[in-house]
């Protein structure tokens, strides 16, 4: 069972970060150059697409990573910091880049788009973060011979 919670931890939080990568060189600072005056239904398209992908993934990771946290003692002290760097990137999410993506929504925002490329750096790093964590286990586990 460990082995595959592990799996599961390791595979999702191996695609948000390919993901958060992606927005953040790629399709945030988009924003600036898309067509200001479909702006309003160029972001909904985003939030719409993105959700099918990032919202099970993360969901799937949430629980893969309490899972860990609370059924295996070996790396505690890790599984729990990446933990709280996922909880830290749902905070950011629901806190900053929800509400950013909203207020996008109504019209193209120069200030705006600067500040959620800027702000969604939060995510980027914890996530690569929680990456580097789990491959560090997986070097120094016996995970390593799944």
């Amino acid at each position: 069972m460990l082995p595959l919670l592990f799996s599961v931890n390791l595979v999702s939080t191996s695609i948000m970060v390919g993901v958060i990568w992606t927005i953040q060189i790629v399709h945030y600072p988009f924003f600036h150059r898309a067509d200001k005056n479909d702006f309003g239904q160029h972001m909904d398209f985003h939030r719409g697409r993105i959700s099918y992908i990032v919202v099970p993934v993360m969901l799937v990771e949430l629980v893969s990573a309490i899972g860990l946290v609370v059924f295996y003692s070996e790396f505690q002290y890790e599984f729990i910091a990446g933990l709280i760097f996922l909880i830290l990137i749902w905070i950011s999410t629901v806190v900053i880049q929800v509400p950013s993506h909203s207020r996008l929504a109504n019209g193209y925002n120069q200030n705006e788009a600067g500040k959620l490329v800027r702000r969604n750096w939060i995510r980027t790093i914890f996530w690569s973060l929680r990456l580097a964590i789990l491959l560090y286990i997986l070097s120094h586990s016996s995970f390593s011979n799944l």
